[in-house]
């Protein structure tokens, strides 16, 4: 009786992990989405409001959820005050300080981390054109990562389920 209570408790926990994998792909994917919304507002009111880039980050940081609310709040107000040396200084400390939490790929991190090098030294219609290319990417990161996801979900709860009974069967 014990061990077939034992055995229940590996296929459950077998289980269990690959639906937290699943979760964390899922998870990701949101973060990518809600991170794409957030700088496709900073475009709009960089271009359609004529803001500055530190007014931008103010105006969608409030609004925004956390951690991306801290982010775009830290910049704005290390922007307003001077304190760093450039934008692409600042952008860098603070993305790599707020941001590496909400889970996204490390190559879109790296990129968003660039972005900021790219933008605050040229003109408004530049810097709109430059967060349409990141957003380009972004869009194109998450259709390879859509198509990746059900089969990455299905694998990974599969992988769980038959690795815990593949252990039950073992320890019995």
């Amino acid at each position: 009786m014990i061990k077939a209570i034992g055995a229940v408790m590996v296929i459950l926990a077998g289980s269990g992990w690959g639906m937290l994998q699943a979760a964390k792909i899922e998870e990701c994917y949101r973060q990518m989405r809600y991170l794409r919304k957030l700088i496709f507002r900073i475009r709009s009111e960089v271009r359609y409001s004529r803001r500055v880039l530190p007014e931008a980050f103010l105006s969608v940081g409030s609004e925004a959820q956390e951690p991306y609310k801290m982010w775009l709040l830290s910049l704005y107000e290390r922007l307003e005050n001077r304190q760093g040396t450039s934008l692409a200084g600042i952008w860098e400390e603070e993305t790599r300080t707020h941001l590496p939490v909400i889970g996204i790929p490390q190559d879109m991190l790296e990129s968003l981390i660039r972005l900021g090098g790219e933008l605050g030294t040229i003109d408004i219609e530049m810097q709109v054109r430059t967060l349409d290319l990141y957003l380009e990417q972004m869009e194109q990161k998450m259709e390879d990562m859509r198509t990746e996801q059900k089969e990455k979900i299905r694998l990974y709860q599969c992988i769980g389920v038959t690795g815990g009974v593949f252990l039950a069967i073992i320890l019995l």
